[in-house]
């Protein structure tokens, strides 16, 4: 046996292929857009071809458009359902267009373009192609034109060299040529070419073999343009001459497919003699022309696998879906269009600065900016670089790197705009950011000049990720100004008026001029549009100096003489602030002894081991009567061995912990109090200095650490408003060396409230605050409340993740609904408008800083609310929800009358008021969630309250949460249900009646029918051999047995959904039942002529408001039903009713038959008044908005 060293390489390199290719992943599949096939283009020829092999190479690739294929290639078609499969994969589509293809058809996110000609040759028309495009050019001469040095080609070749080849040598040629495609025929000059030639014309192309067959015995071929034919002529061994004016030139022909051999310009000497001489070898060179092909390909899959696994990616994150949701639908954008044309908008200057000569990046950014990807129409955009431009509607600004703020302030005064904002050369904006920004804008206080928006950011491997920021966060600017700095909005007079943008900064001017501002003008001149802008690049975190410089001259300026600035060691970029404090301050611990002795040891060991004061520190033990016998003896102990450091205050029994405490800072003697949970464990000696750099700075209330559990897992990193129900804490449960969300786990900032576990402020400021709050309702929120009052004197309440904390965890019973209440009562609109947490991000997971569903939390009419927002809770989204919620929710929101959400989930009563609709619509509120929800709907909230009863609940049979229910508790609880709503909207007269006297506003709405899907229907008629009769989904269809059975030899009989046994002997035709989407065309499809309705009378009956007849009438078809209360139109429609009893039965079906034409008249009556007076349309939709809103 031999040896792979034995083996030749060339058989162990294609074995080694081979073998990969055998185990190769198709990965993401290739949509290539082409004509029909058809062997005389070589243009079609090459994309099927690419198809082709692309399949071969173990790729999956698909054809898209063509109607005739080439049997021999492997090119499937694309269909729905392989588009589909590719969809739910995962998988992301390369879409892959030939250079007549204009823009993006197939709307993809991934484009290849294949250049085949120079674009717009053939179509006169530009590609359109977006700056992402990737671009694979047929030939070198393609790119040169579109003036590209380097790019990618892709040589596929076409041609069966064992068709066309030269004969024999020696073998006589006779008869010259002339080939004709888009030359005009008129304009061919005879006078230069041989008498008797002959036309090859592509409008009469011949078959590749009579093709073949010509070229290898003609004498010479002349041609007007460049084709692949004039190659198979070469290759047949027939010259080539071009005639004048034909665009060829002999550099040209030298950097041509096959070089100029074979070929000649006919106003050149010895022109036949010249390409006659160059024929022999043309199969050598050709096949060396096309060697290049395999790693060209190789070059192609790589480069298009790799825009698609990015974009795969950014699926997977869900960043990129996410912000393409954000876009105004139809209804919303006329009413924004409206918005700015009804007052000044403001101009927004967008400053490029192009560092570079990469002329792509530059192209993203402005052609995201352009009309087609951008919605605000009213921009200035200026370039500062040095590449010229050729857009007359871009400014460019001559602009030196080193120089940047100089050009810019120059740039500003000759500028026009309100706003600006400063963005480097490669970032794209998002179609509605500047809109969305413009709309706050224009209701900007006069004191805001600037205002931060979000963005996302893509990182070097391509993925993209986003940064939700909160509101001006100072704390977090100073200690990591990359993650805030970045792309503010200036108001470009004010900026102005301050002198511009520092010169002497370098890259940190923007830096220096929000903290110039801060300073002159304080916190509230800062606003934040909570909308991404732009996609921009991750900047590479790192030391700057000049960062570094800017926050020490802004500590400066604040007095703090002895600042300093110092680089987080394991993070660069992010910065530690020490404000140099002059003065020494003391400090009373106060720690409330609650838990076990283990913890109270703990704590005071580690505390004295590790605290060190220059001002001085005391501990104030608060002890309670309950403590157990050994707790008692270490306190005895403690006390004769503390000294005047650690005093024990003991309290009497019935005394609360609040109490305690608010006593216990009455006694303190520090200038700060700190309080401690008797379960921490103190981890570094500098802790208690740390907190107090912040706490002794004039514009801080309290000051909070990291706290962790025993397994390093964070316990407290500041606590979010609203976060899981009414307040959680931040990033709970991430391990503590994790950088967390925007890196917020590593540096200092600002929270809304943070955790009585270890808090820190003035000991005068918190009997200025009136202490702890003593109200029992909100024992266990007392550190929110706090906090929250000091947030709301304007005071900044800082956490630090330079102090860390062992805390272990306190098992506490959940909260009551009354202790909820107390808090929701006090502090609800704070809750629900965190600025700390950015309102884009959910307030249902634990820990937080997980973007929310757009449904949700986009509203781009918000800023000045032309629409009445709804809330709707259905019960289900196929049955009553959605024949009496989705479906006119869904109606009144397209013909723009309201805007707003369908959702079966409840939201909190702060995401209720995050929210703020005006009407909240729920169906079926009956267990104590939804209960609670409406008390709390009726407690906490200004909205509307509309509650649907879709029947009589009592005698439905419910499903999920209700179905263990009772009649009698369905009833109490419809009644307390009744009682907290506004208004009760029900389906019929009758259950009007049963809830009269419960509530002084019912009204009937009755069941309407979508448009969309019932407006164009019509069944046939006289489709069967006798005439067909029946029903669709009758609960009491077994009225109709003895009818049924009497009828059977007259009629066929056709039922759509239940159909009782007894019956099913007699039926010609039983359909199952079908979705509700489908409803309308499975009925129509039924094609009966008569269409029966039976319903035995029943107080269940007479309040459901069936739809049955309506929908019956609108497929055009004649009813007889019951004569019983209970469905939708019964009262107004022309319908034959009858009693229910077989006789009456027979009778009325038996009158119809007789007199067929008078019954189809009086379905098209019918079906006239349900299309005109019972769609979702017109006055009909109308009575739907009025009930659903108040008034």
């Amino acid at each position: 046996m031999s040896h792979a060293s034995q083996v030749d390489a060339q058989v162990l390199e294609q074995a080694l292929f081979r073998h990969t290719l055998m185990f190769a992943k198709p990965e993401h599949p290739y949509y290539i857009m082409a004509p029909d096939y058809r062997d005389t283009s070589s243009g079609i020829v090459s994309l099927h071809y690419l198809c082709h092999v692309l399949n071969l190479n173990g790729r999956e690739a698909y054809l898209c458009g063509p109607k005739v294929v080439n049997p021999n290639l492997k090119t499937p078609l694309l269909d729905a359902a392989t588009e589909q499969r590719h969809q739910q994969q995962g998988k992301v589509a390369i879409a892959v267009y030939p250079e007549v293809v204009v823009g993006n058809p197939l709307g993809r996110r991934v484009v290849s373009r294949f250049l085949l000609n120079f674009e717009g040759l053939i179509n006169g028309k530009s590609m359109e192609a977006a700056p992402t495009d990737l671009l694979f050019y047929y030939g070198p001469a393609l790119a040169e034109k579109r003036g590209h040095a380097n790019p990618d080609l892709l040589g596929l070749p076409v041609l069966d060299i064992d068709l066309f080849k030269a004969p024999p040598a020696g073998t006589p040629r006779r008869g010259c040529y002339l080939y004709q495609n888009r030359h005009p025929l008129e304009q061919i000059d005879y006078s230069l070419l041989p008498e008797g030639i002959q036309l090859l014309r592509i409008a009469n192309a011949l078959p590749l073999h009579e093709l073949a067959q010509v070229l290898r015995s003609a004498e010479v071929m002349y041609s007007y343009e460049w084709s692949m034919t004039c190659v198979i002529a070469v290759l047949c061994g027939c010259p080539v001459i071009f005639m004048p004016g034909s665009g060829v030139d002999q550099a040209f022909l030298e950097t041509g497919f096959l070089g100029s051999a074979g070929f000649a310009l006919l106003d050149q000497p010895d022109a036949l003699a010249t390409a006659r001489a160059g024929v022999e070898g043309a199969l050598q060179r050709y096949v060396l022309a096309t060697l290049p092909f395999w790693q060209q390909l190789d070059t192609f899959i790589a480069k298009t696998q790799a825009a698609a696994a990015l974009e795969a990616a950014d699926l997977n994150l869900g960043v990129l879906p996410w912000l393409r949701e954000r876009h105004p639908d139809a209804q919303q954008l006329r009413l924004i269009n409206e918005r700015l044309d009804s007052q000044p908008m403001p101009v927004i200057g967008v400053l490029v600065l192009d560092d570079g000569d990469d002329r792509q990046r530059l192209a993203a950014t402005l052609a995201s900016l352009g009309t087609q990807r951008c919605l605000y129409p009213h921009l200035e955009v200026s370039v500062l670089g040095n590449q010229s431009l050729a857009d007359p509607q871009v400014r460019h600004v001559p602009c030196a790197r080193e120089r940047q703020a100089e050009a810019i302030n120059t740039a500003l005064q000759h500028s026009r705009c309100d706003w600006f904002l400063i963005v480097e050369a490669g970032v794209e904006f998002t179609a509605s950011g500047l809109l969305i920004a413009a709309l706050e804008l224009v209701g900007a206080e006069a004191g805001c000049l600037a205002y931060m928006a979000d963005e996302a950011m893509r990182a070097t491997n391509g993925s993209t990720d986003i940064a939700l920021r909160p509101d001006f966060n100072l704390d977090l600017l100073l200690s990591f100004p990359a993650s805030l700095s970045r792309h503010w909005l200036y108001q470009r007079q004010a900026l102005l008026q301050r002198g511009g943008f520092a010169l002497d900064c370098a890259r940190a001017f923007e830096l220096e001029y929000q903290l110039r501002l801060v300073e002159q003008q304080g916190l509230g001149c800062v606003g934040h549009v909570a909308e991404p802008l732009l996609i921009g690049e991750a900047l590479p975190l790192r030391d700057c100096a000049h960062e570094r410089a800017v926050l020490e001259r802004h500590l400066q300026a604040r007095g703090y003489t002895q600042g300093q600035v110092a680089v987080l060691a394991s993070s660069p970029g992010r910065y530690r602030l020490d404000y140099g404090h002059a003065q020494a301050a003391s400090v009373s611990i106060l720690i409330a002894l609650e838990g076990s002795v283990g913890h109270f040891q703990r704590c005071i060991e580690t505390l004295l081991e590790n605290t060190t004061l220059a001002g001085g520190f005391e501990v104030l033990l608060l002890a309670p009567s309950a403590l157990d016998e050994a707790a008692r003896e270490w306190l005895a102990m403690v006390e004769q061995i503390g000294g005047e450091q650690i005093q024990v205050l003991h309290y009497a029994a019935g005394q609360s912990r609040v109490a305690m405490c608010n006593h216990a800072a009455q006694q303190a003697r520090g200038d700060f109090l700190l309080w401690l949970d008797a379960r921490a464990g103190i981890l570094a000696r500098d802790w208690l200095q740390q907190l107090l750099n912040h706490a002794q700075r004039p514009e801080v209330g309290a000051v909070g650490a990291k706290l962790l559990a025993a397994d390093g897992k964070v316990r407290h990193a500041g606590l979010v408003l609203g976060l899981t129900g009414l307040v959680g804490s931040a990033f709970d449960g991430v391990d503590h060396q994790q950088a967390g969300y925007m890196g917020r786990l590593q540096v200092d900032q600002d929270c809304s409230a943070l955790s009585g576990e270890c808090l820190m402020l003035r000991r005068a400021l918190f009997l200025e605050a009136g202490g702890f709050a003593e109200d029992p309702l909100l024992a266990r929120w007392v550190d929110v409340d706090l906090c929250l009052k000091l947030q709301e004197a304007g005071y900044l309440n800082v956490w630090t993740p330079h102090v860390q904390l062992l805390m272990d965890a306190c098992e506490r019973d959940a909260a009551t609904t009354e202790q909820e209440d107390a808090l929701l009562a006090r502090w609800l609109p704070r809750l629900a408008r965190d600025p700390a947490y950015n309102a884009n991000l959910s307030l249902q997971v634990p820990g937080g800083f997980v973007r929310a569903s757009n449904s949700l939390v986009w509203n781009p009419l918000k800023s000045w609310h032309p629409l009445p927002m709804l809330l709707a809770h259905p019960a289900d989204l196929q049955g009553a929800g959605q024949q009496r919620i989705v479906e006119p929710f869904k109606a009144l929101r397209e013909a723009g009358w309201v805007d707003g959400l369908v959702t079966p989930h409840l939201l909190s009563a702060v995401e209720l008021e995050r929210y703020a609709p005006d009407t909240v619509l729920l169906q079926r509120p009956l267990d104590d969630a939804q209960l609670l929800a409406m008390r709390r709907l009726r407690a906490f909230s200004r909205a509307f309250k509309v509650l649907d009863v879709d029947g009589y609940l009592p005698q439905m049979r419910l499903q999920g949460a209700h179905a263990g229910f009772g009649a009698d508790e369905i009833s109490q609880r419809l009644q307390s249900a009744v009682i907290l709503a506004d208004r009760i909207i029900v389906p019929a007269p009758a259950l009007a009646e049963v809830l009269a006297g419960q509530h002084d506003d019912i009204r009937v709405l009755e069941a309407s029918l979508p448009g969309r899907w019932w407006r164009n229907l019509q069944g046939k008629r006289g489709m069967g051999s006798k005439p067909r009769v029946g029903w669709a989904g009758a609960v009491d269809a077994d009225l109709l047995v003895d009818v049924v059975r009497t009828l059977a030899a007259e009629v066929e009989w056709v039922a759509l959904g239940d159909c009782p046994e007894a019956l099913r002997p007699y039926m010609k035709e039983v359909h199952a039942a079908v979705a509700p989407e489908r409803q309308a065309a499975a009925l129509a499809a039924l094609n009966l002529d008569l269409a029966l309705a039976p319903m035995a009378q029943s107080l269940l009956n007479a309040c459901s408001g069936n739809p049955g007849l309506l929908e019956y009438a609108a497929c055009g078809y004649p009813i007889i039903c019951s004569n019983v209360p209970g469905f939708a139109g019964v009262d107004v429609l022309p319908l034959t009713r009858v009693a229910n009893t077989t006789a009456d039965w027979l009778a009325a079906i038996r009158l119809h038959l007789g007199d067929p034409q008078a019954s189809a008249s009086l379905g098209e009556v019918l079906q006239a008044s349900v299309r005109r007076d019972w769609l979702l349309e017109g006055e009909r939709l109308a009575l739907w908005r009025a009930a659903w809103l108040a008034g």
